[in-house]
């Protein structure tokens, strides 16, 4: 195989398929993920976003450990507020039940705290409150449970400091129906000021009259995006100092672009040092390549199987026409090649490994173009998704 010939073809498609997507670089980049799907609203932003939406006022309530909660034990760290009572015959069981399921093992080990704010105190006493936590098998240091000495001033706070509506149904013949409230859920950043607020509906009665099947997608994505604006707040998913791009809400994609990009990097000083006749100086580079290869591949899965899950699914690509067929190309055979390339990667390494030189350089001609290849592509993935990938 003529090994410079393949390279340069290689690179040939990548220089068109750039040139496709500067075609659009002077759009405006892709709607933050709140815009889409269809679950969002103005007061559910995007994970990074900069907006907040008042602050909350001061309180101190009693903790049903025993002790007192304020806003200032609060500080320093995001949360998540929950207005809910025991007798609740409404929503409360079912947002209960999935803050359990969902929220608070995602929320393990991090500072995120998440706080279940009585809207009945003079039923819920502390004792009740905490015999609760303990039956939902709650940790006491992420999840609490509070409640005022008197109503009023709960639902004073519920109202208008947390902006959830509210209401005592004075001729409700069941107490678990005498206060409604709504399933908005809070989330407050580090300095108390509320930077979401995430209509949650009751999975037990669907969304839209759907079945709880087919509206558990809907549930997904919303739980979703409270959990990403979460996690935001906190920088768990802030894994590199740079700021992500505009319609990014976490910076892994950025941080294995870069990866890639040093790959293909190393991997081009490599191959000339090996036809310069530095052998040594070859094998340090080539270790190094695949050294930051095989940190991308790490990040890579871990956001796609962590990371996007929790921020609705994949960013979708907007470009139409060629713009999005060269895309789709370029894709398709980055993903293939690199499943393709990584045992030859292996292989290679192999054989140098045993010094059996002539099978290494015969492999090594076919390895070396598909690894700079699926580098260099991984790239370019990330400019058309993210910087220059067309509006909605």
């Amino acid at each position: 195989m003529n090994t410079p010939r393949f390279v340069w073809s290689s690179l040939l498609f990548v220089v068109l398929a750039w040139s496709a997507s500067t075609a659009s670089a002077a759009a405006p980049p892709a709607a933050p993920a709140s815009s889409q799907d269809g679950f969002t609203s103005a007061g559910a932003p995007a994970p990074d976003s900069a907006d907040r939406f008042g602050e909350v006022p001061e309180f101190q309530f009693e903790d049903s450990r025993g002790g007192t909660l304020s806003k200032k034990d609060l500080l320093g760290a995001p949360w998540i507020a929950v207005p809910f009572f025991l007798r609740c015959t409404g929503p409360c069981p079912s947002i209960t039940r999935d803050i359990r399921a969902r929220l608070h093992d995602e929320f393990q080990g991090t500072p995120v705290r998440i706080v279940s704010f009585s809207i009945d105190p003079e039923i819920d006493t502390p004792e009740e409150l905490r015999a609760y936590a303990d039956s939902i098998e709650a940790d006491p240091e992420r999840w609490l449970f509070v409640r005022s000495r008197t109503e009023f001033e709960m639902h004073d706070f519920i109202r208008d400091g947390l902006m959830v509506p509210l209401q005592r149904n004075a001729d409700a013949e069941d107490p678990g129906a005498a206060i409604t409230h709504g399933t908005r859920m809070p989330v407050i950043d580090a300095e108390g000021k509320i930077a979401g607020m995430y209509e949650l509906a009751d999975p037990a009665l669907g969304e839209n009259g759907l079945p709880l099947e087919e509206s558990e997608p809907i549930l997904e994505g919303r739980y979703g995006l409270l959990i990403a604006r979460a996690r935001a707040l906190a920088g768990l998913e802030y894994l590199w100092p740079l700021p992500p791009a505009k319609g990014e809400t976490s910076r892994i994609p950025l941080l294995n672009a870069i990866l890639n990009g040093t790959a293909f990097v190393l991997l081009i000083c490599g191959i000339f040092a090996i036809k310069s006749g530095a052998k040594k100086t070859h094998e340090v580079f080539m270790k190094l390549a695949f050294v930051f290869s095989a940190a991308f591949l790490g990040f890579y899965l871990y956001y796609h199987f962590k990371v996007q899950p929790i921020q609705g699914g994949p960013t979708p690509y907007h470009g139409a026409g060629a713009l999005k067929i060269g895309y789709l190309v370029m894709l398709l055979t980055h993903i293939v090649l690199a499943v393709v390339n990584l045992p030859m990667v292996l292989r290679t390494f192999w054989l140098a490994h045993k010094e059996d030189w002539v099978r290494h350089k015969r492999l090594a001609r076919w390895t070396f173009p598909i690894w700079a290849y699926v580098s260099l592509t991984g790239v370019l993935v990330y400019l058309m998704l993210y910087p220059l990938n067309p509006p909605a």
